[in-house]
């Protein structure tokens, strides 16, 4: 099924996802676009499940994995605008079990982990744009190991929040706060900070000031009985056979070879404990394109205001210092560099030809493991969501990175230059 909003001739994108889905690479994708004013294009291609040709809906719920950053982000400026925090804040003075974490400086000659105090504390600042030093554990280098080791998931789920923050305090920094840039659990260090601050759980706190005043029905850490029969089976694509994801595999990232697929791939069948600000929501493209709609139009949506117009320019703007546009930080596939820089949970176009890329000024944007991607662009008046569940996409599919070609020429009616369209 797919419809356009108008004669925006959206076709292209429709013919581009088809073409994966023909080829046996890509299950399925629901893609949702909202462009001056009014639903641009809707499409629901394939399946929902490829073994019991079970088709895609419209409303079919989706794992976010880390699209679930831009919400963490959209709730912290909730609690910003409301005064409870503020960017140079330290960390340790609203999260005090944080108080005596360690950088790593080496190991000895034994192996051993060489630590010391940070040079400069840490701040909600440096927790706000991967800039604190906490990373994911994901690789064999002596910090991810000594990371591992301290048994901090990288989803938590089952993990009170207590407990959580007991292992994050073992557990060390990369380097000194804001010297550097390194994906980690940062959104979720954000989640205990929502927790602490409101007096909530994050997925209460989400329920209560984002999802329902957002009309974001199908959006939550947990998927009911009710709803199970709406989502979405999660593939990957090891060689040129797609194959269903599962919790006893291994990862399929070779960046991941020491993490179990378990510590990623979770039932969603119960409340967690701890909800993961960092990946644990899922949605429905609709659903979330009410909140990249809510961007941009600068924190309200059919009379609900989220947030004001100055929290949404701060979220989306950059927040990365000039020594760190040098094309050595960032996660892959996003290069950090100048005119494609790091705001709050997610990448600000600054400069659209500097990065060189098919996206307008202003643009703010992320993606998820399982190839989900959104984004918001005020310039070009775009919102553009597409919910797909194949992990490793970016690298293999490159879909989002061809999106934003076949999209430039929509909406500038078909005038084509240069960038991302490779």
């Amino acid at each position: 099924m797919s419809s356009d909003g108008g004669a925006g001739g959206w076709a292209p994108i429709d013919a581009m996802i088809r073409d994966v889905v023909d080829r046996g690479l890509l299950s399925g994708a629901v893609t949702m676009a909202w462009h001056r004013g009014g639903l641009a294009h809707a499409s629901v291609i394939g399946w929902q499940d490829v073994a019991t040709g079970t088709p895609m809906r419209t409303d079919t719920i989706f794992r976010l994995f880390s699209m679930t950053k831009p919400v963490m982000a959209v709730a912290m400026m909730i609690l910003r605008q409301e005064g409870r925090w503020a960017p140079e804040d330290r960390l340790s003075d609203h999260l005090p079990e944080l108080a005596g974490l360690e950088v790593l400086r080496g190991v000895d000659a034994g192996g051993m982990p060489i630590l010391s105090p940070p040079a400069t504390p840490v701040l909600i600042e440096h927790v706000m744009t991967h800039r604190a030093g906490f990373t994911y554990g994901f690789s064999d280098e002596p910090v991810d190991r000594a990371f591992r080791a301290a048994g901090v998931p990288i989803v938590p789920h089952d993990l009170p929040l207590a407990d959580y923050l007991t292992r994050l305090a073992r557990a060390p920094l990369a380097f000194d706060p804001g010297t550097g840039w390194c994906y980690g659990v940062a959104m979720d260090v954000q989640g205990a900070l929502v927790e602490r601050l409101s007096g909530m759980t994050l997925r209460d706190f989400m329920i209560e000031r984002i999802f329902t005043p957002l009309g974001m029905v199908d959006t939550d850490f947990v998927v009911p009985a009710s709803k199970r029969d709406r989502f979405a089976s999660l593939y990957v694509l090891p060689g040129d056979t797609l194959l269903e994801a599962s919790a006893e595999g291994p990862m399929p990232y070779d960046n991941m070879a020491h993490i179990p697929a378990n510590a990623l791939i979770l039932p969603y069948d119960r409340i967690p404990a701890f909800a993961s600000g960092g990946g644990g929501l899922v949605s429905t493209a609709g659903d979330y394109l009410r909140l990249a709609r809510m961007l941009l139009n600068c924190g309200e949506l059919d009379g609900a205001r989220i947030l004001s117009p100055e929290a949404v320019t701060e979220m989306t703007r950059s927040h990365t210092p000039p020594a760190l546009l040098t094309g050595a930080y960032g996660t892959a596939p996003h290069v950090l560099r100048p005119g494609y820089e790091f705001a709050y949970n997610g990448v600000a176009v600054t400069d659209p030809v500097a990065a060189d890329v098919r996206l307008g000024r202003d643009t703010y944007f992320w993606d998820g493991a399982a190839g989900c991607w959104f984004w918001a662009d005020p310039t070009n008046d775009v919102a553009f969501v597409c919910l797909v569940q194949l992990l490793a996409d970016a690298e293999r599919l490159s879909l989002q990175f061809r999106s934003r070609g076949l999209v430039a020429d929509i909406v500038a009616g078909g005038a084509r230059h240069g960038g991302d369209d490779n």
